[in-house]
């Protein structure tokens, strides 16, 4: 196994080559967790990986996390998302026609039955169905879930078919943030972000169901979070997802669009776009301090992702630092927590 420096993500961003799946040992594949938690960025290159082995992979280092179809349960009463896809009504509320839409699209992204990981191609089946999410053209910089308080904190990306001529991009914030004077970076800390939805934002010129889906992932509500957070492992940087951040709590529009793009600007000194030369690099990278995108609109091209938790490396850490965001998270968590626990029961029944 060989580690080398990713360049451009200031003193963050780690390769890895020459891993060999048949042969490499939990505790070596648990190492690379540990690297991912201090490294914010992985990328593992040629890792001749398909999607089965990928995603029993990625569950040696915690649970999958995805919150949307759980706050469908939550909303709903109800374990059963077919119910929810298919009735007018579950427990006395009526079914939200955006909601059904959403689980239908969601319905074709699985590359088998009970997987826990989302394709992302614009590959179509034979009925014309779209057989992945984000299929279209460049996703701008964003972080998955960027404006739920309770967001997830990991994400993978295992490139699969025909990625050459795309890229995914990477913004690391914590060099900038602690390269601030002590007297600005107290400022940022207080700093409370309002997230809300613009139709085509993260993903210019996608179509209307698609951008449906971001919505519905990224920030189906207008909500407030703080723009300092620290990551799983501890690494204290912005939760700045450009495409969802409207405004500072108490700054006029004009005074907070010339803070943000002071910050964007001064950003772009840690930026890195892994251009693929391999059909199965696997990405490892934070969702809480760090941005992500996707450059090049290869329609045919074949990717899996899956989002997750840190559990098996290391223990759950709050992200915030204030109240009443704290109290909050930890009550979501718990929340979506015991939401998945029934989820299993109904399914063991």
């Amino acid at each position: 196994m060989k580690v080398t420096k990713i360049p451009g993500l200031g003193r963050f961003g780690l390769y890895i080559d020459d891993v060999d799946f048949n042969t490499i040992t939990h505790p070596e594949w648990m190492e690379i967790g540990q690297l991912a938690l201090k490294n914010l960025v992985v990328i593992i290159r040629d890792t001749k990986l398909g999607p089965a082995e990928y995603e029993k992979r990625m569950l040696q280092f915690g649970a999958a996390r995805y919150i949307s179809p759980i706050a469908l349960m939550k909303k709903y009463n109800s374990t059963d998302l077919q119910a929810i896809y298919t009735q007018e009504e579950v427990n006395g509320v009526k079914v939200d026609q955006e909601d059904k839409a959403f689980l239908h699209l969601t319905s074709y992204f699985s590359p088998y039955d009970n997987s826990r990981l989302m394709r992302v191609t614009g590959k179509r089946d034979d009925k014309g169905n779209k057989l992945g999410m984000f299929a279209e053209g460049e996703l701008l910089w964003h972080s998955n879930e960027s404006g739920q308080l309770d967001h997830t904190a990991g994400v993978s990306l295992l490139a699969q078919e025909n990625v050459k001529g795309s890229a995914t991009g990477f913004v690391t914030t914590t060099d900038w943030y602690e390269a601030q004077s002590e007297a600005f970076r107290s400022e940022l800390d207080e700093m409370i972000i309002i997230h809300s939805w613009t139709d085509q934002r993260i993903a210019p010129g996608l179509s209307d169901e698609q951008d449906t889906m971001l919505y519905k992932n990224m920030c189906p509500a207008t909500r407030e979070i703080p723009l300092v957070m620290q990551s799983p492992g501890g690494i204290k940087g912005l939760h700045f997802s450009l495409n969802t951040i409207e405004s500072i709590k108490g700054m006029s529009k004009e005074e907070s669009n010339k803070m943000f793009q002071r910050i964007n600007t001064e950003l772009q000194e840690y930026v890195y776009d892994h251009w693929y030369e391999h059909d199965t690099d696997l990405l490892l990278f934070d969702n809480s301090i760090t941005l992500h995108r996707r450059l090049g609109g290869v329609t045919n091209r074949v990717c899996y992702r899956l989002q997750h938790d840190y559990r098996n490396l290391t223990s759950p850490i709050n992200p915030y630092f204030q109240e009443p965001f704290i109290s909050e998270y930890n009550k979501l968590y718990n929340e979506y927590e015991a939401t998945v626990e029934a989820y299993i029961r109904s399914l063991q029944k």
